[in-house]
């Protein structure tokens, strides 16, 4: 997948690629939903003979305008590659400060079609687009049927629900934030992750006889609650069971500062500074500030052996 990073509409004075079958949002995720849009879109465009292409943004812009709404579920690196992963052809990754000026008949006229001529476009039930001005509403997918005259056919991707779940981006938030783990993981239809380089901690799990990759947790991806949780370690290309510790470690640090610790099961190596991916799967239980090391220690070697007695 070719990828485009545009900072405004001055960018797209080049671009090549014209025709297209075109999916639209920002897919925070990439979750089960999102994947139907991205995919019917790479469909279309192979039955038809185009090629494929998604518009999206480098940061939500619904953060734009509410702070909170900010909190991603992924990286927009690991977003686009799971674009990539749906067969799409192009990504155009929009910076939302240089077309948040559009109202939705501009973007439309001024932006979509202008640049890239779709003969699809493809979108969610619920997506939007546009700022309010002049008295004109944001686009949805009513507008998008109501202008198939400008040469394109609209295709819009409606509700899903799993285990009488919506699958959103929201929902899926929501469950993480809880620990349902096991529920946001089917709306995603993959494991919610987090990857980085591993990083030095206090050294106080290796003396303690169970040696840690330790991972910073950036603020703006969504966190669930503090505790330990069963999970996968994906390092060099091959997966590991791990033992997952997400909090500020209570029993042995009084800094308040939290850590994601990795206890990566029948692995010995030494992977500081080394990239690495950790899924989460299941909740074991919730962090705990003990009595002494002693009673921790006899608690860690509990939740290895759940660990080991869980599929991955």
């Amino acid at each position: 997948m070719e990828i485009f990073n545009i900072a405004d509409i001055n960018n797209l004075e080049c671009m090549p690629n014209k025709n297209l079958s075109l999916a639209l949002g920002f897919f925070d995720g990439v979750h089960l939903a999102h994947k139907k849009i991205l995919s019917t879109a790479s469909n279309l465009a192979k039955e038809n003979g185009l090629k494929s292409a998604v518009i999206t943004f480098k940061k939500s812009p619904k953060g734009f305008f509410t702070p909170q709404k900010s909190i991603c579920l992924q990286t927009l690196e690991d977003r686009l590659s799971l674009i990539e992963n749906t067969g799409v052809d192009f990504a155009y990754v929009l910076d939302f400060e240089g077309f948040k000026h559009f109202s939705a008949e501009e973007y439309l006229k001024d932006v979509l079609i202008k640049y890239f001529n779709p003969r699809f476009i493809v979108t969610g039930f619920n997506h939007t687009f546009g700022t309010k001005k002049n008295g004109a509403e944001c686009g949805n997918s009513e507008f998008l049927w109501q202008h198939q005259n400008l040469g394109y056919k609209y295709i819009e991707i409606e509700k899903m629900r799993l285990n009488n779940a919506l699958v959103s981006s929201t929902n899926i938030k929501k469950f993480i934030e809880k620990a349902y783990i096991k529920e946001a993981n089917a709306l995603l239809g993959h494991d919610f992750s987090i990857s980085g380089r591993v990083v030095s901690g206090m050294g106080l799990a290796r003396k303690l006889g169970f040696k840690t990759a330790n991972l910073n947790w950036s603020s703006d991806i969504v966190r669930p609650p503090y505790g330990v949780y069963f999970g996968v370690v994906e390092y060099d290309g091959i997966k590991y069971r791990a033992l997952l510790n997400w909090g500020a470690k209570p029993t042995v640090s009084s800094s308040g500062e939290p850590v994601l610790e990795a206890h990566i099961l029948d692995f010995g190596r030494d992977i500081y500074g080394e990239n690495i991916r950790v899924f989460f799967r299941l909740p074991i239980r919730e962090e705990k500030k003990f009595s002494n090391i002693e009673e921790l220690k006899a608690q860690i070697v509990s939740d290895i052996q759940k660990c080991k007695n869980y599929n991955y």
